[in-house]
């Protein structure tokens, strides 16, 4: 990395983190009972000629939008004729300026619909071997097997997106990506002078590779990520040859878990340098941040199909993202929905960031996949956001339709907006404190991936590997469930981490303890170091099978099972994450003290400058009052996102503990909130 580029990197995540957080906490109470708009919801409008064809009619609109509360926008040259219209492009730039006029923040949009990558089809008009490709084995008729690498389209997420079936780029390919960021990025810088000083953020939407299959077509054969030259990076990085060890990554042969570790590691290597690496890079030599998110975030399975490596994608983010389709906060907190926030966050964390992003829709009610054809109704809209940004979420680009709508509509979405900006008041550019970090097991999920002709909905075979994606999410709502908050840790941060006192410090984050969820694959350095971790006074437990192959052919699984039950023995390890798992964390000091006991309420922590937040979200259809035990605080008020309101809190002090009595509304949230 250029010296050059490591100095941009540190103007950029200075300049991001002023521009995030109130800079005097004094008047932290007048921004949060009216919310400026660094802090509120961005629409997702795409082009100006959606809102009118003329800059009289744009600038009404944006007026009422405006009116509504709408913070900023995000934005793109129209669909029509994309990025090859001088009059679209001039109608851009004339509703650009009178957003700019009106206050708007302002993202853009970086694609025609989505996926990203491919500029609205640009990209392979230029060159057709910049497609999407993937290495598939076939049996011919001698029973021999044989690879060929073949243009991936058919029931991929080429055709199975609800934009348009379009043929897309190789991600893998560094020229496929350069050629589409000459094309977008690179015309945006062309026609908006001072680009870095007027946008704030650029949107990548979905980019993916495309050898899994949504809707398989007849015929499909498994296929792996492909790039010509893959080989040569597999060997510069992992030291041996790929080749002749083709098979071990479609059927269990040789010495095939170390082998798809090293394989899907490099590929997710390769997806972060050369996609998000290429526009991070070009983003922050413009001023500008990278944001956007990815595809299917939702299983660790998703993840390996994917990117290889989803955390390794996030990283490579300025504003890490995520979708959130669903805005029924139930069907969030129950299902597998609630772990991609946290994923999102903990890659901030992880990179010593703090800004996050989530765009945000009611799009299965919509659609009719929950039920009833509906837009959201406001109490579910507010507590999606609530429950997002508790789980790190601090910027919202919106789709809901509601500014669009009916009277009773545009109001409740003018409150939506007041309640979101007041949340971001509070917890945008916040430091987030936590005591407890989880392992993300994804060699486990390597060593027991196999490509198939499924469609991505339906299970693995490999039983093994399903498994570890359920236990996974199971452990992660359980700790939420039981109002401890935590990050989800990587392999290379644990390899940066340092220990001091009993803790250990990942970027801007301090643990208590370290979760490995149940795995069967790590790297040995890994584990010498969480054996350092254990030895120095951090508390280190496993969750049921304890890795026993090594993250690399060049280490040793012999070696691996031995440290691993030298470390996890007697309370280092946990059959299953139940109760016991709970006290023994709650016995350490790790998360809040809520009294009784409600798995309904979620709890999280943030530092706001001198102020201390403690953040509770009702995720229940019925209202819950509870007491909150707060270490080492001495007084508190309580600050109420739906009105604006702070009052005291009901509190008394017992030696050196708070205890707060607090009433949480259905599907509502408070701040408690150390008073200085």
């Amino acid at each position: 990395m250029c010296a050059g580029f490591v100095l941009s990197a540190l103007v950029f995540s200075i300049v991001a983190l002023l521009m995030a957080s109130p800079q005097n906490f004094s008047d932290l109470p007048t921004l949060f009972r009216s919310p400026p708009a660094e802090f509120r919801p961005l629409q997702i409008i795409h082009g100006f000629d959606n809102l009118g064809s003329d800059t009289q009619t744009i600038r009404k609109r944006l007026q009422e939008l405006r009116a509504l509360g709408i913070g900023g926008l995000v934005v793109n040259v129209s669909f029509r004729d994309y990025l090859r219209s001088e009059e679209q492009w001039r109608l851009f730039l004339d509703g650009l300026k009178v957003a700019e006029e009106l206050g708007f923040v302002l993202w853009l949009y970086d694609e025609e619909g989505y996926p990203s990558g491919a500029a609205g089809g640009l990209v392979l008009e230029r060159n057709p071997n910049y497609e999407a490709i993937g290495l598939v084995r076939v049996i011919g008729d001698d029973g021999k097997v044989r690879y060929e690498v073949r243009r991936m389209f058919e029931g991929t997420h080429c055709t199975e997106n609800v934009y348009k079936k379009r043929r897309y780029i190789n991600i893998l390919n560094p020229e496929a990506v350069r050629t589409f960021i000459a094309l977008t990025h690179g015309e945006y810088a062309k026609r908006i002078p001072d680009i870095g000083k007027r946008i704030r953020a650029i949107f990548t939407d979905e980019p993916s590779l495309m050898t899994t299959y949504i809707r398989p077509p007849e015929g499909a054969l498994p296929a792996i990520p492909w790039v010509e030259d893959l080989p040569n990076e597999f060997r510069r990085r992992k030291g041996y040859d790929l080749m002749p060890h083709l098979e071990s990554l479609f059927q269990d042969v040789g010495d095939y878990r170390r082998i798809r570790c090293d394989f899907y590691d490099v590929v997710a290597q390769l997806v972060a340098e050369r996609y998000f690496g290429q526009i991070q890079e070009w983003c922050r030599r413009h001023g500008i941040a990278s944001s956007g998110h990815l595809l299917a975030e939702e299983k660790l399975l998703w993840h390996a199909m994917y990117y290889g490596d989803l955390l390794a994608c996030l990283r490579r983010m300025d504003i890490p993202g995520i979708d959130m389709l669903t805005s029924d906060p139930r069907t969030i907190v129950v299902g597998h929905s609630f772990i991609v926030p946290k994923l999102a966050s903990s890659a901030a964390h992880l990179e010593g960031r703090t800004e996050t992003m989530s765009e945000t829709s009611d799009f299965m009610q919509r659609m009719g996949i929950m039920g009833q054809k509906r837009r959201a109704w406001l109490p579910e809209m507010k507590a999606t956001s609530a429950i997002q940004f508790l789980l790190g979420i601090n910027t919202i680009t919106s789709y809901y339709s509601h500014p669009f709508g009916d009277q009773q509509e545009r109001d409740d979405y003018q409150h939506y907006c007041a309640y979101v900006g007041r949340l971001g008041v509070m917890l945008k550019g916040a430091q987030h404190i936590c005591d407890v970090a989880v392992l993300y097991p994804i060699a486990g999920i390597w060593v027991n991936f196999y490509p198939t002709a499924l469609s991505m909905y339906q299970p693995h075979p490999s039983k093994r590997l399903n498994e570890i994606d359920e236990q996974f999410v199971h452990l992660c709502r359980l700790l939420l469930q039981n109002q401890i908050d935590y990050d989800i840790v990587d392999e290379r941060a644990i390899w940066e981490a340092k220990v001091e006192r009993g803790r250990f410090r990942i970027a801007g984050e301090t643990y208590k303890a370290l979760i490995v969820p149940s795995t069967d694959a790590i790297r040995l350095p890994t584990l010498k170091k969480i054996g350092e971790l254990k030895r120095r006074g951090v508390l280190v437990v496993a969750i049921g099978e304890i890795p026993k192959f090594a993250a690399s052919r060049n280490e040793d699984s012999e070696q691996v099972r031995k440290l691993a039950r030298q470390i996890f023995t007697d309370n280092a390890w946990f059959p299953a994450a139940d109760g016991k798992l709970i006290q023994r964390l709650r016995d350490a000091g790790c998360g809040i003290l809520i009294e009784p006991q409600n798995q309904d309420l979620w709890v999280a922590r943030f530092r706001r400058g001198k102020l201390t937040l403690c953040f509770v979200v009702n995720t229940s259809t019925e209202p819950v009052s509870a007491t909150v035990y707060l270490p080492n605080w001495k007084k508190a008020s309580i600050w109420l996102p739906d009105s604006g309101e702070i009052q005291p809190a009901q509190a008394e002090n017992e030696g050196a503990i708070l205890k707060v009595k607090i009433d949480v509304p259905a599907l509502d949230s408070i701040f408690i909130v150390e008073d200085a």
